[in-house]
């Protein structure tokens, strides 16, 4: 049985794992096959590859970033390790920068080269190892905001190993929101319905990321309980933002909140400064047996 071989990628940190069919790939120890980790927290626990996690490989980096380094690698996994050196070699598909249309609806412009540099676009998988190392160079001050970008990334190598039709890319991207990228993060939790004396739970200064969903939408966590995403939307009209809104994000709140029998009773209300530097979102809940009143600052 041929190996089955597709990406790793080092970047952000999430949490959850694909059994064989979700990856497409043989569930028997005799198949060997690759997973792409998506880490931004340096955590090697997720497999966020391919088109089903197509969301996960945007870039958030600062704006004002003159260059940002990631790393990913090329690895085979399974039964048994490379038999031989195999040479991986990294190439650009752009006919698939619009494969996520149907989800999305966002067409993407092919990543212009002044954006970002690749370090190496060959390595070497040594015969008795699993994988080897890339790294790319993007430049967040020259992109320009308004546009979509992508960078499908994907590989070949010398060995007849075949690419994974499910995860053999690399879909870095770049969506046309201003206001995402990193913030600092401010919390505050009042075990009452109202802000009364002084917070249990508290913290400021923390980093935290406005992570694109669309042009005029992103998510951002919130510090209550198991902090799942706010979706906070707004409106852009030649490029002044209004009607800002946020809920807790839908495909989150059933099992962050609602299983564990936690109520929204009020909000989240945001309000935003004159300059869209500060964002502040305010709720309140019930945990079954008390409330909760709780408060994120998310700001410049």
């Amino acid at each position: 049985m041929k190996h089955i071989l597709y990406f790793l990628i080092i970047m952000v940190s999430l949490s959850s794992c694909l059994d064989g069919s979700d990856a497409n790939i043989p569930d028997s120890d005799s198949g060997s096959f690759v997973e792409m980790i998506y880490n931004p927290g340096g955590k090697l626990s997720t497999a966020n590859s391919g088109l089903q996690y197509f969301a996960n490989a945007a870039l958030t980096y600062p704006a004002t970033d003159k260059a940002d380094t990631t790393s990913f690698v090329v690895s085979i996994q399974g039964a048994s390790p490379a038999t031989k050196d195999v040479t991986i070699s990294l190439s650009v598909d752009n006919s698939s920068l619009n494969v996520n249309y149907a989800t999305d609806s966002i067409t993407y412009l092919a990543m212009p080269d002044s954006l970002y540099d690749f370090i190496n676009t060959t390595a070497v998988i040594k015969a008795g190892e699993r994988s080897a190392k890339f790294q790319v160079i993007f430049y967040p001050s020259k992109i320009d905001p308004s546009q979509n970008y992508a960078l499908p990334v994907t590989s070949t190598n010398d060995a007849d190993i075949t690419t994974s039709t499910n995860f053999g890319h690399i879909y870095f991207h770049v969506i046309g929101n201003p206001l995402a990228g990193s913030y600092l993060w401010d919390f505050y939790r009042y075990n009452t319905e109202t802000v009364t004396g002084s917070p249990t739970t508290t913290w400021t200064n923390e980093s935290t990321v406005f992570a694109p969903v669309s042009p005029t939408s992103f998510k951002v966590k919130t510090g209550y309980y198991v902090q799942p995403n706010y979706l906070i939307s707004f409106s852009s009209a030649n490029g002044v933002l209004s009607n800002f809104k946020a809920v807790i994000a839908p495909d989150e709140i059933k099992t962050a909140f609602t299983d564990n029998g936690i109520t929204v009773v009020s909000g989240p209300t945001i309000t935003v400064n004159e300059d869209q530097t500060k964002f502040t979102v305010n709720y309140v809940v019930y945990n079954g047996s008390a409330y909760r009143n709780l408060t994120d600052i998310y700001h410049k």
